[in-house]
């Protein structure tokens, strides 16, 4: 091959070549780094069995027409399947703020504790509406233990259904006000549900209903 007709140099196209494949490994790498973080948040949730399903329509069933066949609920986040309008139409009201969740190790929203549960809470007007379920496996015994101790103090029991067995529900002195409480053990795991402000049992009950159907799983 004569020198004239040497037009385009190979090495100058392995640079191109080797420049575009760069390019492509950095967006691939990027990629992975990115799906990878997705899945790392999401599997624990899908390990716990947290539902996948949509966010279950807005609802004010009483926890007494509420059926609990089957029942199982996530040890896992599970407050962004409540909505604030589901929220405010079971606590009775026109609007809520959005829900706000917490997670065992961090503190517990308006508090100075540190959570061992997943929580959420809602806050319409003078009223906070909150529910979490435990993060470990709950035993028989230490529920009645704990379904026992929610009846201390200045405590009243309150002769409804509850959440789970054993369980209990109590409205408590809370500063000024009070607040009233649905504890109790579904499986092995122990759940509560509050609402502040009010000692009507059937209206936190409701709440109940909603919390429930965000952490159901059967």
């Amino acid at each position: 091959m004569s020198p004239g007709r040497r037009t385009t140099p190979r090495p100058r196209r392995g640079r191109v070549s080797v420049v575009l494949l760069g390019v492509v490994a950095v967006v691939v790498t990027a990629l992975a780094i990115v799906l990878g973080r997705a899945v790392l948040v999401d599997a624990p949730d899908r390990e716990a069995g947290t539902p996948v399903t949509p966010a279950p329509d807005a609802t004010a069933t009483p926890l007494a027409d509420y059926d609990t066949d089957d029942l199982a609920v996530v040890r896992a986040p599970f407050c962004g399947r409540i909505s604030a309008e589901s929220a405010a139409l079971a606590i009775g009201v026109d609007t809520a703020e959005d829900p706000v969740a917490w997670r065992p190790g961090v503190p517990v929203p308006g508090t100075g504790s540190i959570a061992n549960e997943w929580g959420c809470s809602v806050t319409a007007g003078d009223v906070t509406a909150s529910a979490w379920v435990f993060a470990t496996p709950v035993s028989p015994d230490r529920a009645r233990e704990w379904a026992r101790d929610a009846a201390g103090g200045d405590c009243q029991r309150k002769d409804v259904p509850t959440i789970g067995s054993p369980g209990a529900v109590v409205t408590c002195p809370d500063g000024p006000g009070k607040h009233t409480t649905f504890h109790g053990l579904v499986g092995d795991t122990w759940l509560a549900c509050r609402m502040t402000g009010t000692g009507d049992a059937e209206r936190v009950g409701r709440w109940c209903v909603v919390a429930l159907e965000a952490m159901r799983t059967g």
